[in-house]
């Protein structure tokens, strides 16, 4: 027997049930088993969070996303190589970009999309 266990035997299964230390042993079991259960249920239930939110993310963006590295539209001719693939079933051209609305003397920040007519059948 190792000596960590020959510790907590001593401990835990003493002869006297009035022994102070035996009882602060179970007491402190007892937290440190609740606190470690308690851990566990938060992040089991963050990581179902996590990954409701990703599918819900994932339903309102593509899975592919191609942006113009310089400026905001697109070479044309670009454009129509890239369609030209087989492997693209559908695709939507959307135009966007952030504004600064003014309603009743206050300010927001909101973005406006542009889309063409396929981007709802996507």
């Amino acid at each position: 027997m190792n000596f960590p266990f020959f510790i907590a035997k001593r401990y835990f299964s003493t002869k006297k049930s009035s022994n102070f230390v035996h009882i602060i042993s179970w007491v402190s079991l007892l937290g440190v088993t609740i606190g470690a259960a308690a851990l566990i249920l938060v992040l089991s239930v963050f990581n179902g969070f996590e990954d409701l939110i990703l599918s819900m993310y994932n339903s309102f963006d593509p899975h592919l996303k191609i942006t113009s590295a310089e400026g905001k539209v697109f070479n044309p001719d670009k454009v129509q190589s890239v369609l030209d693939n087989d492997a693209i079933e559908k695709s939507s051209f959307v135009l966007e970009e952030k504004v600064l609305l003014k309603y009743q003397e206050k300010e927001y920040i909101a973005t406006v999309k542009g889309v063409d007519e396929n981007y709802l059948t996507l």
